[in-house]
């Protein structure tokens, strides 16, 4: 018998699935490294770090174990980006693009 589980969050498209180029993703990228460099302004990094951190967490742990391969390994890519992009905030370095 087979269950279907769905959940409440998006599971994460990969590339190829949304049509987008290396580029577009590149580019969507850099603007969430803006972002963050916005709230730098008022917030500490080490906050922002921890913050990111969590939303990593909580994302992967809602991504479907019966998601395809191409869903897991986007997620996979954006979790290493998303963890870089806090270690740097943690070191006090500029954010990987």
């Amino acid at each position: 018998m087979q269950t279907d589980v769905t959940s409440t969050f998006p599971t994460l498209p990969s590339c190829e699935t949304t049509g987008m180029q290396t580029t577009e993703v590149t580019a969507t990228q850099q603007d969430n490294v803006k972002q963050i460099a916005a709230l730098r302004d008022d917030t500490n990094e080490g906050h922002i770090a921890e913050h990111i951190r969590g939303m990593v967490a909580a994302t992967m742990a809602n991504l479907s174990p019966h998601a395809s391969g191409d869903a897991q390994n986007s997620a996979a890519q954006w979790q290493l980006w998303a963890l870089g992009v806090a270690e740097s905030l943690t070191l006090g370095q500029v954010a990987p693009t």
